[in-house]
């Protein structure tokens, strides 16, 4: 069945809400009664041990059998706020339960400093009580172990003067890679036989990112240029086909560059990590696949008949429709995969640019690279508005424990609005000149293809 494009903007919308209002929702938290004196010479308090595996790594040990080691580490009274901002630490209650601790909210100045008298209570010092039971606050479940005012005090707490330089580096970075898009894009046109110039393009490719910020049409960044080029050089096959290709090319370029940075992200013990891991062969092949899909779209004709999905035999046979294409023109393919991997590797060091601007220190390039491509198949399989939710959900999954959630959280939507806004905006420039500006450039082409098209119609 296919869906309206509205209504499948509208369940985007909902899906990009849903993930939001799941990602600040918590359930079952608040006060849980904790022993004064445990607490404070630390007998009660601990932290998350690094060498305890993630989800996949407790089910391998429970089916081969193999030893876990303790979930937790001791962790001293006096070095609690500070592990506290960067990992989770834990509490074990009055009840003996091992519960975890919303040690931030009890923290002044990296000194744990205020409890609750009682559930009810507002806190106060823990030097002024007086009974031997205090409470805490229990962090509940949550699949971001942050809220609003979290957020706002990492806002508050950035230094511009490291925040501006590293902030303009992820903007320069990100639109190097735009160019490389721009340059694949042409040098698919043109193994197609459509001659544009780079600079109509370049125009072309920021009017489509505008008008994907300020319609809420499913238009978007790819309708718009078919529609351009479509429009420009009366050729829907040829322009179609090279955008299909891109496609293809864009999901092969991404998976290339996760498989690559795969081992050396040190990760392991994230659930999200460990199950990328786990599919490092079936990324491979489906890279494999791509490559011989572009480069031998011949040998897969007799694969279509065994796809029981209709929308997937379709797209499966668009692929190879489009594949053969360029069957004669196989430089052009390796030039656009080369152009992917290197616009991919631009968004990475982007948000690694974002995560410098914030002063993160725990996690390491190679952790906020991987992340980041991570996050960009992320957006691409998870259905939401411009990604929006997912990008912040898939760094707080893999980098919290490196640094503080809010940091994490705002990595990447950073990243956000710097595709929304300084990359995105100027599209509107280029649309109020044209067609002057387009035609700046590519004048001369215009009026050749337009001939060649009244002389297709004359004869």
């Amino acid at each position: 069945m296919k869906l309206d494009p509205r209504l499948k903007s509208l369940l985007k919308a909902l899906a990009t809400i849903a993930i939001f209002v799941a990602i600040f929702a918590e359930f079952g938290g608040g006060p849980v009664p904790v022993s004064k004196a445990a607490l404070t010479d630390g007998s009660a308090l601990f932290q998350a041990n690094p060498d305890s595996p993630g989800f996949l790594g407790k089910l391998k040990a429970k089916v081969t059998h193999a030893p876990l080691p303790d979930p937790y580490k001791p962790l001293a009274f006096d070095a609690l706020c500070k592990t506290a901002a960067e990992n989770t630490v834990f509490v074990k209650t009055t009840a003996g339960d091992v519960v975890k601790l919303k040690a931030l909210r009890h923290c002044v100045n990296d000194v744990f400093t205020d409890v609750l008298p009682s559930p009810t209570s507002d806190q106060v010092a823990l030097s002024a009580t007086t009974d031997d039971t205090v409470y805490v606050l229990k962090q509940g479940f949550q699949l971001v172990p942050m809220d609003m005012r979290d957020l706002w005090n990492e806002i508050r707490s950035i230094d511009l003067a490291i925040f501006l330089p590293w902030f303009l580096f992820a903007i320069g970075v990100k639109l190097a890679g735009i160019f490389a898009n721009i340059l694949r894009w042409q040098v698919l046109l043109a193994g197609q036989g459509v001659e544009l110039g780079f600079g109509w393009l370049t125009a072309s490719y920021f009017v489509g990112r505008y008008w994907g910020i300020v319609t809420p049409s499913t238009m978007g960044l790819d309708g718009w240029r078919l529609y351009d080029t479509i429009r420009a050089t009366r050729k829907p096959v040829e322009c179609t086909t090279a955008i299909a290709v891109e496609r293809v090319i864009g999901l092969v370029g991404l998976l290339t560059v996760i498989l690559g940075f795969m081992p050396f992200a040190g990760l392991d013990g994230k659930d999200l990590a460990d199950v990328m891991k786990a599919l490092a062969l079936p990324i491979a092949a489906a890279i494999v696949f791509g490559l011989l899909l572009l480069l031998r779209p011949a040998w897969f004709h007799g694969l279509v008949r065994f796809i029981p999905n209709a929308r997937f035999k379709g797209f499966f046979t668009s692929a190879i429709e489009s594949a053969t294409a360029y069957s004669s023109n196989r430089r052009a393919l390796l030039i656009a995969l080369a152009c992917a991997v290197f616009g991919q590797v631009t968004t990475m060091f982007m948000y690694f640019g974002n995560a410098m601007a914030l002063d993160v220190k725990g996690a390491s390039v190679m952790q906020i690279l991987y992340a980041s491509a991570i996050m960009t198949l992320g957006t691409f399989l998870a259905p939401s508005a411009s990604g929006e939710g997912v990008r912040e959900l898939v760094f707080v999954t893999l980098l919290h424990g490196k640094t503080t959630a809010a940091k994490a959280f705002l990595i990447g939507h950073l990243g956000f609005w710097i595709e929304k806004l300084p990359l995105s905006l100027p599209g509107g420039w280029f649309m109020l000149r044209a067609p002057a500006a387009y035609q700046r450039v590519t004048q001369d082409d215009l009026a050749r293809l337009k001939a060649e098209v009244s002389a297709e119609n004359a004869s």
